[in-house]
């Protein structure tokens, strides 16, 4: 296992408003090619551009449903618990938590190819590279390579939303018990 006696756990961070397919496609890749022994889900508590999400508790709820079938993932409440931080929201600061909080755990970073072209933008994103081990996936735009992870397909969560609000159907996108609890909720109507 890459990591040697520390279990290393891959990040997948984001709003997950909703999650949808392609999250779960991402968590499926780390867990079967990267060797690492978890992947967790890690919910962003606010959106760091202002951007009105669901409220947390719905996100985290349809993250726990979307990967019920995934042994070894999980939801991961580090933003929450770094709420009232002023670094809250930064990648940087929330590694830097997490290492704290699981001393014995090493961490990688799952992020799309689209990232790297924005990491002048990021917070300390030497600090970031420091405490984690970086996994790049190809995204729409942003083609897979020799370095890179395969392209996950092209959905967005945003999309996703555009089409609840139309009436339209997103069984394709979004995993059947995710759909479930937008619709209970009536939530992105």
């Amino acid at each position: 296992m890459k990591g040697g006696r520390h279990r290393e756990v891959a990040l997948l961070g984001g709003s997950f408003n909703p999650p949808h397919v392609a999250h779960v496609m991402a968590a499926y890749y780390a867990l079967a090619t990267q060797g690492v022994a978890e992947v967790w889900l890690l919910p962003a508590f606010t959106h760091a551009f202002g951007k009105d999400l669901a409220p947390f508790q719905d996100r985290v709820r349809m993250c726990e449903l979307a990967l019920a079938p995934l042994r070894r993932a999980s939801v991961c409440r580090a933003e929450e618990e770094l709420r009232d931080d002023p670094l809250a929201g930064r990648m940087a600061r929330t590694l830097e938590h997490l290492r704290e909080r699981h001393p014995r755990r090493r961490f990688a970073l799952i992020v799309g190819a689209d990232i790297l072209d924005e990491r002048e933008r990021w917070y300390r994103w030497d600090r970031v590279q420091a405490l984690a081990r970086i996994v790049v996936l190809g995204r729409q735009g942003h083609p897979a390579s020799a370095e890179l992870g395969p392209s996950l397909p092209e959905v967005s969560s945003t999309e996703v939303r555009r089409r609840i609000e139309r009436g339209e159907d997103v069984s394709a996108l979004v995993p059947g018990a995710v759909l479930r609890y937008i619709e209970e909720r009536a939530l992105y109507r």
